[in-house]
């Protein structure tokens, strides 16, 4: 067996764009390659159809800031584990399931004010069970599951942020549509009363804005494409 790790120099040049193996090759050791090349294909799928809905150009930049230091960590990685296998000494461990991955480098990363520690724009967003306004129990990954962005918020005014197109809106506290009863989303997104975490179509955090500051909050929803209007029905109503 012959070693072959690439790694393209780009992944875009104008209308153009590498991903999955075409931007990256590498040693199946740790079976990384599959898991790799579909995170490509959703991080710039949803990028892609938020240009072709009339968002910005700008936001196809991030594709290659973000994915591209992944593909380069997950070719070490293969590697490493390959040149332990001929030694017979491979083992895997939690990097190889990949649930760390995270951008926290990205322009579409913002925290107002910045986070010290914790959970932090960029990182996955993590799981919770949680209950909806009639009682049942569901999940935030069920309510982050699509291709829209969510925007939670703990103890605050609904009204503060005007609906838009490709936004699903929840609120945590005693008017809202969703119950933490158990208090594990407090917990770990370390939410304060006030505060607005924004998940993006991948449910990796977007934006974490505490203290009400609804100015930085619109700004990041206008730098991705998300601006306020009416919202359409998924399928148009029969005349």
């Amino acid at each position: 067996f012959n070693m072959n790790a690439r790694l393209a120099n780009r992944y875009r040049v104008e209308r153009a764009f590498l991903a999955g193996d075409a931007a990256h090759t590498h040693p199946p050791t740790g079976g990384q390659g599959l898991n790799t090349s579909v995170q490509d294909a959703y991080n710039l799928g949803w990028k892609l159809a938020t240009v072709l809905r009339g968002g910005p150009v700008s936001l196809l930049d991030s594709y290659e800031q973000e994915r591209r230091p992944v593909a380069a960590q997950m070719l070490g990685l293969a590697t490493g584990l390959l040149n332990a296998m001929k030694r017979g000494e491979m083992r895997r461990g939690r990097e190889t399931h990949q649930l760390d991955i995270g951008y926290p480098e990205s322009p579409l990363a913002m925290e107002e004010p910045e986070r010290a520690g914790g959970l932090l724009a960029g990182d996955r967003a993590p799981e919770a069970l949680v209950m909806g306004a009639s009682g049942r129990p569901t999940s935030l990954f069920q309510l982050f599951k699509g291709p829209h962005w969510t925007l939670l918020g703990y103890a605050v005014e609904r009204s503060a942020v005007a609906p838009r197109q490709g936004l699903h809106i929840h609120i945590f506290g005693p008017r809202g549509d969703v119950f933490d009863r158990a208090d594990v989303v407090r917990q770990a997104y370390a939410l304060t009363p006030g505060s607005w975490v924004l998940v993006r179509p991948d449910g990796y955090v977007g934006a974490i804005v505490a203290a009400g500051d609804i100015e930085a909050l619109e700004g990041y929803l206008h730098h991705v494409g998300l601006e306020p209007g009416p919202i359409r029905p998924a399928i148009e109503p029969a005349a």
